[in-house]
């Protein structure tokens, strides 16, 4: 059996509770699975009684969005088993805080061609409070204007360069995050290294501290590939795999059904010996 290590719910951008998320792995009868939602971490507790009552590991872990200042693109990391989590809240709390306003002046801006609202937007916001552009889609979707998430209009809105309405936000600096991070006792993964550029950002990250790369995402590179590893042995690096899973709030047209980009048994057993010794 393997492990998926990647994984989205409604607590941020995915479109399933973390109650159907672990159920899901149990029937895929995966070994464990780790929800990975962005910039929030407290929905894994709930995720945790889940696992123990359908009988699956479940590891608690978080995705922070950062951005490497000096290259300009994006990073994320994701971490696990955090023993303190609290060292982290600020954190996470500011991206959070950046990405709601940014999504409320795109809220703004899309109201001027249909007639939505923020009230509308927010409708759709579990409990965790991320909001994103998603949830604009849906109140767009539920108005009956688009029949999809990620399309044509999507693109029209809110595409980083051309898109009519979109509206950046201020993600955390990749390498200051790192040393909080290291500070929660948690494990520290370079997220989908071929994704955003971020590949570049790797050795930096490597001398920040990070303790292991995701190998094994529907959209690393063979290329890449070869220098994760390459960098995994010469830096004792950990490896690990997941899918990247958001339901079918999934961005590419490229499928990406739990379980189909895995954590080996081996490699998830050497990243929780790493947390063993982080926690003591």
């Amino acid at each position: 059996m393997s492990a998926d290590l990647h994984c989205h719910t409604t607590m941020s951008d995915g479109s399933d509770t973390p109650e159907f998320v672990v159920g899901l792995a149990k029937r895929l009868h995966l070994s464990a699975v780790a929800l990975t939602d962005h910039d929030y971490y407290a929905g894994d507790y709930r995720a945790h009684e889940i696992g123990e009552r359908v009988g699956i590991r479940v590891i608690e872990g978080v995705e922070c969005s950062c951005r490497d200042r000096e290259r300009g693109n994006k990073v994320h990391l994701l971490c696990y088993n955090c023993k303190y989590p609290e060292a982290m809240a600020e954190l996470l709390a500011k991206v959070t805080k950046a990405r709601t306003e940014a999504v409320m002046k795109m809220t703004a801006l899309v109201a001027h061609q249909f007639p939505i609202t923020e009230e509308a937007v927010m409708d759709g916001v579990s409990g965790s409070g991320f909001v994103g552009k998603q949830h604009i889609m849906l109140a767009l979707m539920k108005a009956g204007y688009v029949n999809e998430m990620y399309g044509e209009l999507y693109r029209s809105l809110f595409h980083a360069k051309t898109g009519s309405c979109f509206v950046p936000f201020e993600d955390n600096d990749a390498l200051e995050a790192v040393k909080v991070l290291r500070e929660t006792c948690g494990v520290i993964v370079l997220a989908h290294p071929s994704v955003y550029g971020s590949i570049a950002s790797l050795h930096d990250l490597i001398r920040a501290g990070i303790h292991g790369i995701e190998l094994h995402h529907p959209d690393n590179t063979s290329a890449h590939k070869d220098i994760i590893q390459q960098a995994a042995e010469q830096h004792d690096l950990l490896l690990t795999g997941g899918t990247d899973f958001h339901g079918f709030f999934t961005e590419t047209r490229r499928l990406k059904p739990l379980g189909s980009c895995t954590t080996s048994e081996e490699q998830l057993a050497a990243l929780l010996e790493k947390s063993a010794q982080l926690w003591n």
